[in-house]
């Protein structure tokens, strides 16, 4: 019998995302006016048995393990956090992220550990600038000192961190090149930066409208003009459709921000990805000595290593000193701007009951059913249009 999908499903082998999160509990210790969740809306938390079952839909739709997001609510609430992280690990997950607001882990410091030591990777946290002023206004409550001390935490453990930002106008659009510089003064834990545009999902959002909306190429202009980073230093190649998300590899050399992507041109990235650039993405996502050890050491590689020399020098192995940070720039869609040909081409996912889908899709369509919309018909999603 074949298999009907719904819209914004991932389905074996047609589509399969490039990372999934997995939502393990609606609770929360705070009460955020933006949370595309709705934590503490109602109560959902499902068992481990069940968690396995997310877990391995995933797989059987991705069929090699990509890197997993454990989220909420606040996941720090489950007692059981170390054996959802054990479980991950046993099915082969090998990039395993803690999505949090870091409450817990500045807290109890030694929480991390042992997550670390059941086979957490990395910590995804919360970071929405450096003034109190916009913590009361996207979160309810100064978070300025909680976050210094969970980037601490993560350095304590010797677990990598990227910063989560979600950015909105009026807000915190104007702290971007401050949060970066944060991140290049923490370049020993802080791995990646990633902005993300504050939307209006069906989940809640207590701010003016006006507030929301940023497009990719806004967020990117932004980083541009408050970092020096070029706007033109950010790729999307085989990271979904190219509206939705943007990533620039940058490197520190002698104090300056040194974007890979400056010296090596378009052709010559597409040339080294070939035809399993999802493989070497979800590699360089994954840390930076298995990305060199898989493929900057074979000949494509160092050709293309050659071209970023100005970084380098003439021997691409100072890869492995040379201290980087990814920044990311990613635009979601709400409803009004759920575009068929993105969803199709989505790369992030959310595994759980319903199956595994696009978070665009699942939080506008399917998170809340008794307050969505209907979902764009069969004819428009392939088409693009509605006929």
């Amino acid at each position: 019998m074949k298999h009907e999908s719904r819209f914004g499903q991932f389905v074996a082998g047609r589509s399969r995302p490039l990372m999934a999160m997995i939502e393990v509990t609606n609770r929360c210790n705070m009460a955020c006016p933006v949370c595309f969740s709705d934590a503490n809306h109602s109560y959902n938390e499902p068992p481990l048995g069940k968690i396995r079952l997310y877990m391995e839909r995933l797989l059987e739709i991705t069929e090699i393990p990509i890197p997993l997001q454990i989220s909420g609510g606040e996941p720090t609430l489950r007692k059981d956090l170390p054996e959802i992280v054990a479980l991950a690990k046993s099915l082969g997950y090998s990039h395993i992220e803690l999505i949090t607001n870091g409450i817990a882990i500045s807290q109890r410091p030694d929480l991390l550990q042992r997550l670390k030591l059941r086979g957490l990777s990395a910590v995804y946290l919360q970071f929405d600038g450096l003034k109190r002023e916009t913590y009361l206004k996207l979160r309810a409550r100064d978070m300025t000192e909680v976050r210094r001390k969970a980037i601490e935490a993560a350095r304590q453990s010797a677990l990598c961190c990227t910063l989560a930002v979600t950015v909105a106008r009026g807000i915190n659009d104007s702290e971007i090149g401050d949060v970066v510089r944060f991140g290049i003064d923490n370049i020993d834990t802080v791995r990646a930066i990633n902005f993300q545009s504050a939307t209006r999902f069906n989940g809640r959002f207590e701010l003016a409208e006006h507030h929301s909306g940023y497009s990719l190429s806004e967020l990117v202009n932004l980083i541009e003009t408050q970092t020096g980073v070029p706007a033109a230093s950010f790729r999307s190649e085989h990271m979904g459709h190219p509206f939705c998300n943007a990533m620039s590899l940058v490197y520190l050399v002698n104090g300056k921000l040194e974007p890979l992507f400056n010296y090596i041109n378009r052709d010559l990235i597409s040339d080294f990805l070939g035809g399993n650039g999802h493989e070497k993405i979800l590699d360089l996502f994954c840390g930076k000595r298995e990305f060199f050890r898989r493929h900057l050491s074979r000949p494509k590689g160092w050709k293309m290593m050659a071209k970023a020399a100005p970084i380098f020098g003439r021997n691409p192995i100072t890869l492995l000193s040379t201290k980087q940070i990814l920044l990311f720039a990613k635009s979601f869609m709400d409803y009004p701007c759920l575009d068929p040909e993105r969803v199709n081409r989505c790369c992030y996912g959310i595994t759980g009951e319903r199956g595994v889908f696009s978070l665009c899709a699942f939080n506008n369509l399917y998170r809340f059913p008794d307050r969505t919309f209907d979902a764009p018909t069969e004819t428009y999603w392939r088409a693009g249009k509605d006929d």
